[in-house]
């Protein structure tokens, strides 16, 4: 982990309010692995929290992060252009167990939770099938696709391929798979990972909640985990031992 001064080298809008970055990070892009996220700082005189993002993709240069404007931070940052530089931190976090598995993978991803599955997805060993959560507009399906993966869309208004909410989907097609890794709103990693437990199916969730530090210090992104074979629960901090945690372990309703 290191702070560094990243040049952009693209920040384009790919849907309404969600953009697309590219930073040139050599040291970050060589060791990050899938789930891992990134800190950025936004260029601004205030002295301003750095935002966390996941990372979306990987190259020998550097990492795509996608990110939604939802303040002045995230603001600041689509103002950003091809040149500008940004101080970022990272890779942080414990990232996706990656491991074979001859009954096959299945990844899904909700909303903003969709960008981090795309270098799992790229990274991934066997047969690998991707289910996509939208409320209404989809974004990003080409950059799954282009992978050679069967990739199935759902969105709640049916705009898009299959009318309701991504486990709808997962439910009408009932896979027989041998591992599920999912990304999303807390709701959606919920009811996929009750629906993993009931077929007996192993299940990794990339949890969403809000950061502040990011590296373990504040204590403020908390989760209860309940390890098997253990008593009783414990908090967990999502930024440093997580996101990524075992679904049946979540205390849901804590």
């Amino acid at each position: 982990m290191g702070i560094y001064t990243a040049e952009i080298k693209s920040n384009k809008e790919i849907a309404l309010n969600i953009f697309k970055m590219e930073v040139e990070a050599a040291d970050i892009a060589g060791i990050v692995k899938p789930g891992q996220f990134i800190q950025i700082y936004p260029p601004s005189e205030k002295n301003m929290l750095a935002r966390p993002f996941s990372v979306s993709s990987v190259s020998n240069e550097g990492v795509t992060i996608v990110y939604r404007i939802v303040g002045i931070g995230t603001k600041l940052l689509s103002n950003l252009r091809q040149n500008d530089f940004v101080q970022i931190m990272g890779p942080l976090g414990n990232g996706f167990t990656l491991s074979d598995n001859d009954a096959g993978n299945l990844v899904i991803g909700g909303g903003l939770g969709i960008p981090p599955l795309l270098e799992l997805s790229k990274r991934l060993q066997g047969k690998t099938e991707v289910l996509l959560g939208y409320s209404d507009e989809p974004f990003m399906v080409e950059d799954f696709q282009k992978l050679n993966l069967p990739v199935r869309i759902s969105t709640i208004t049916g705009k898009v391929g299959f009318h309701g909410n991504v486990l709808e989907l997962l439910k009408s097609m009932n896979p027989s798979v041998g591992q599920i890794f999912a990304c999303g709103p807390r709701p959606m990693l919920k009811s996929v990972s009750e629906w993993a437990k009931k077929h007996g199916i192993p299940i990794q969730v990339s949890m969403e909640e809000r950061m502040a530090c990011g590296i373990g210090a504040c204590l403020g992104c908390g989760i209860k985990i309940q390890r098997q074979g253990e008593n009783d629960w414990k908090y967990m901090r999502v930024c440093k031992d997580g996101p990524v945690f075992l679904g049946e372990e979540v205390v849901w309703d804590g």
